[in-house]
């Protein structure tokens, strides 16, 4: 059979990659009205009374995951917006897709305000913007962490 006819291996993903796949989803979903913090918190709280089926197959680490993420975006969420805004080049932030912005936000979060390492974040987030965006998002996610790093490791964030 021809490659391009085989069908394409989907990869297994890790529990984490699925809790940061939830977090994303739960972002994405009130970036596409360029939402508020409290309407973030509403619209986790509306997740969490929808999906206790998909919850209760989760794991305490996942669950804990996206709920401390969750609300540390909420506590964050003007802030991590703003250090988006100082690093786009060229760019405005209502241009930057639903996407790419949900991705950006959750990057931003992990990376500044819980100190995740930028090489293990950056992945994540060029994975899911890969399954999600467009063939050019992953490039554009990619960049502005590294411009948000650059900075980091400056001090000057």
């Amino acid at each position: 059979m021809s490659k391009n006819f085989e069908e394409k291996r989907k990869k297994i993903k890790s529990p984490m990659r699925i809790a940061r796949e939830e977090v994303f989803k739960i972002v994405f979903g009130v970036e596409a009205t360029e939402a508020t913090s409290d309407e973030l918190k509403n619209a986790f709280d509306i997740y969490l009374h929808n999906n206790k089926e998909f919850i209760d197959t989760l794991s305490k680490n996942q669950f804990h995951f996206i709920n401390s993420s969750i609300n540390g975006i909420i506590e964050n969420y003007d802030y991590i917006k703003n250090i988006i805004k100082k690093n786009i080049q060229n760019w405005t932030y209502e241009r930057i897709g639903i996407v790419e912005r949900a991705l950006l936000i959750v990057a931003t979060y992990e990376v500044l305000i819980k100190n995740n390492p930028i090489e293990v974040i950056a992945n994540e987030t060029v994975e899911l913007a890969k399954e999600y965006g467009n063939e050019k998002s992953y490039e554009f996610v990619n960049g502005i962490l590294a411009n948000i790093e650059k900075l980091k490791e400056k001090g000057t964030i």
